[in-house]
Parts: C-alpha cells; sequence; structure tokens
C-alpha cells in the first residue's frame, strides 16, 4: 500500500507540472555549456498577460549575441527588470528540471545564480564599503555562474558608480564560465571609465498612449543605447 501510494503522489505530481506547462505553452530548455537564451519567453508572474521576449547571453545566444557581458538600457516601465526576472525564472526552472515559459531555450548549467538589486532606504553607516564587497566576492569568484544586476550605480553618485561598475564587468568576463546582463541609466559613462565597447541593449520606448502608458517594444533592441526619458 505503502508502495502503491508513493506512485500514485508521483504520478499526481508530474501530471501537475504537465498541466501547468500546457495551459501556460512552456517547454523543455536544452542544456549547453554556456549562457542563456529565450525564444519568445514569457513572465507569468504579472498578473496580466506577458509581452513575449526573445534575448540571450553567452554562448547559448544567437551568433550575433554570443558576448557574456551586456548592458540593458531603457526607460522606467519598459521591461528591464521584468526580463531580468524572466532570465532568473528561465534559468531555476531548467536547474529544477522542470519546463519554462517560452517557445524554445537554451541554458548553460551554474554553480550559482546571483540577483544584484538597487540600493534602496536609509544606507546605515559602512553600508556602501560591505556592498562593495560582496559585489566583489560575487564578480571575482570563478566558478560559473549567472549574475543578473539591477541600477547598481545607485549605490553611490553617478560618476563614482561607473567606475565601479566598468571594474566590476573586467572582473566578470575575465571568468569564462560568467554571464552578466547589467540594467542601467548609466552606460556611457561605464562605457567611457571601461574603456572600450561594451556590448549595449536597449528597450526603447516611443512615448505614452492616449491612457499615459508607455508605447515601447519589450523585446531589447541588440546595439542599441536606449533613452531613459522617451518622447512624451
Amino acid at each position: 500500500c505503502e508502495d502503491a501510494i508513493r506512485e500514485l503522489i508521483e504520478f499526481d505530481q508530474w501530471l501537475a507540472i504537465a498541466k501547468w506547462a500546457q495551459n501556460n505553452d512552456c517547454t523543455i530548455a536544452d542544456i549547453v555549456d554556456n549562457g542563456i537564451y529565450i525564444e519568445q519567453g514569457r513572465h507569468l508572474l504579472l498578473g496580466c498577460q506577458a509581452d513575449p521576449v526573445t534575448y540571450g547571453l553567452g554562448l547559448a545566444a544567437d551568433d550575433s549575441d554570443k558576448q557574456s557581458l551586456a548592458l540593458l538600457t531603457g526607460a522606467n516601465s519598459g521591461g528591464k527588470t521584468t526580463l531580468l526576472e524572466l532570465l532568473a525564472h528561465v534559468s531555476i526552472l531548467t536547474h529544477m528540471g522542470l519546463p519554462v515559459p517560452a517557445r524554445s531555450a537554451r541554458v548553460g548549467l551554474v554553480e550559482s545564480l546571483h540577483i544584484l538589486a538597487k540600493a534602496g532606504g536609509t544606507q546605515s553607516a559602512g553600508a556602501l564599503e560591505q556592498t562593495l564587497v560582496e559585489l566583489a566576492e560575487v564578480v571575482s569568484n570563478p566558478s560559473a555562474k549567472l549574475i543578473l544586476a539591477d541600477e547598481l550605480e545607485a549605490i553611490t553618485e553617478p560618476g563614482a558608480g561607473a567606475k565601479i561598475i566598468a571594474g566590476m564587468l573586467e572582473a566578470a568576463e575575465s571568468h569564462a564560465g560568467t554571464c552578466m546582463l547589467l540594467v542601467t541609466h548609466l552606460a556611457p559613462a561605464i562605457i567611457e571609465a571601461a574603456g572600450r565597447e561594451l556590448r549595449t541593449d536597449g528597450i526603447e520606448a516611443r512615448g505614452l498612449d492616449e491612457n499615459l502608458e508607455l508605447i515601447v517594444d519589450r523585446t531589447p533592441r541588440r546595439n542599441h543605447l536606449a533613452r531613459s526619458t522617451p518622447e512624451l
């Protein structure tokens, strides 16, 4: 009886996963050596019908997008943070052996996933120093990892923030198994501080509609610096 109950529970578990995957048009991702790529990926936790997005980093991406590092630019509410979350969801689900919300996906297995969010609220004494130490430990670790960073320039003033971020990108790029996507409003300053060109993608907003909602294509344009403040 115990064996039969265990088998029924396992059967019910996989049946529930299959129904969820079918209802959300999910698919099993292909495992590759490095990077992450999603075709027509959809964020499932927005509470509305999500616009599908295609994006990739590292060796998993299409031929023109195989860079391991990228800056993501664009207006607030354009979908930059949502894309970070979608990449995290796809990576986590793949590592669990579960389907992902995309038409297709290719995911490189990693030792760790790091979500680095912008600082918020009152910062206590020593908070900047502690944050920098933690960030340095993440980017200098040689293990395979995916780093998704959201407006890290908020930790200090823009000029210093650009220099700090440029240094972190250089450290991350020195490790072959690391992929990093950084949402930022300081892309030109970061590129200047780095002293070389960096892949810069943009979610471009064209303005506002009659309901004061952004008119925007959620899929980033490759090698395009999008404006933080669109024409209104």
